[in-house]
């Protein structure tokens, strides 16, 4: 193929280094991506320039700082092709982003309501809603995927004119499965309800458009897209961001406070309390400009390759039992029976190769697979045909030692 990882490389200096005396081979990337030098370099800049707080200084470094730091915001309002940066609200990432919404829409739920999520969901997008029911009195509805990891025909039908939020992940982080997105939302504004998509899976590799998919809400994180930890975002329709209760309350995202009354802020500071992760938005900015500089389709089709290189390897061994789809994922989940996935991680590893073994925080989904968990390997566009052969070389070899024990 045209792209060349091994150039790109050379952006991710963590990557040649060595761990426990092998070369190190990183397959995590669904739990957090590395980041190249132009996301360390606006991080430190902001640092050694111009730090200082944002908004509320009224001297030369503040001044630079709220410049760069709501310049990071209509970066990735453009990324995302949002029609107004007012409708980027930074968050920690992912989960804040949709306990902010579930918080926030509370006071429009009322006993009987539904909330409809599918069987996909990371405990993120799945505890809470949970939690939201409780203490509304609304029903969680699962929309569920079969046995065979395909949809069921009907599920229109779980659409109900109670169903007054639908959220959906775009892609699994658990087995790479993706949602029939467009259709399922298509469904929920039919019943009028909110939308929410979590994105957190999909953002570094595909490109988005929200306002072609037209959701209410966007959520996703910095981190797993070649950007820092502890930043995200929120993007929302406006009429969506209007009426959220502010999850957090004090400085920043107000206009005038006495002590009687508070007045709050226009979007998108009513929803931002308090000194916001400045250096993190700047760093996710140039996460975004990172990728934007590169060609997405042919980043997509390589780590697709990789996917299908490790599923077409794997498929013909008859004790692996792989989750994933055949084509069109950027990760492989699999198990082997009679062998726990840590020990297979162990081994691994051992030899200098970082995957990740667990239930991925997606209990249910691991309960109705019937297995305790799987082990993932997740690919970047840094990562080689090398690194797909050695995994699945190492994991054959850790197989054939664990099975003779």
């Amino acid at each position: 193929m045209a792209f060349d990882p091994h150039s790109l490389r050379q952006d991710f200096p963590i990557l040649s280094q060595q761990a426990y005396d092998h070369p190190l081979v990183y397959l995590d990337n669904a739990a957090t991506t590395q980041k190249p030098l132009s996301v360390l370099d606006a991080i430190q800049d902001y640092y050694r320039s111009f730090n200082a707080n944002v908004h509320r200084g009224a001297h030369y470094l503040s001044d630079n700082a709220t410049t760069r730091f709501e310049q990071a915001r209509d970066t990735v309002a453009r990324f995302i092709n949002a029609p107004e940066q007012s409708h980027i609200i930074w968050s920690k990432g992912t989960t804040e982003a949709i306990n902010m919404v579930a918080y926030g829409l509370e006071h429009l739920l009322e006993k009987g309501d539904e909330i409809l999520i599918t069987s996909l969901e990371h405990h993120a997008n799945l505890v809470p809603w949970q939690q939201l029911a409780f203490r509304t009195g609304a029903r969680l509805r699962i929309l569920p995927l079969t046995s065979q990891g395909e949809w069921e025909d009907e599920y229109a039908s779980y659409f109900t004119d109670r169903t007054r939020i639908f959220a959906t992940t775009q892609v699994s982080n658990a087995i790479g499965v993706h949602t029939p997105l467009q259709a399922m939302l298509t469904q929920a504004k039919q019943h009028n309800a909110f939308t929410l998509v979590d994105g957190a899976q999909a953002v570094a590799h595909y490109p988005i458009d929200v306002q072609a998919l037209d959701c209410d809400f966007y959520v996703f994180s910095g981190h797993k897209m070649y950007g820092p930890t502890g930043i995200g975002v929120l993007y929302g329709k406006s009429h969506a961001l209007e009426v959220l209760i502010p999850y957090q309350t004090g400085g920043e995202m107000v206009q005038h406070v006495t002590y009687q009354s508070t007045q709050f802020n226009t979007l998108p500071y009513r929803l931002e309390a308090g000194t916001p992760h400045i250096e993190g938005a700047i760093g996710l900015a140039a996460a975004c400009e990172f990728l934007t500089q590169q060609d997405r389709h042919a980043l997509l089709a390589w780590e697709q390759s990789l996917a299908h290189r490790v599923y077409t390897r794997l498929h013909k061994e008859s004790h692996v039992a792989i989750y994933s789809p055949e084509k069109h994922t950027t990760l492989v989940s699999l198990s082997v029976p009679n062998i726990h996935t840590l020990d297979l991680n162990a081994y691994l590893d051992s030899q200098g190769i970082a995957v990740r073994a667990g239930s991925h925080c997606a209990h249910p989904l691991m309960s109705q697979l019937g297995v305790a968990g799987t082990l993932r390997a997740s690919f970047a566009c840094y990562n080689t045909l090398e690194e797909a052969d050695r995994f699945c070389d190492v994991l054959l070899e850790a197989i054939d030692l664990l099975t003779d024990e």
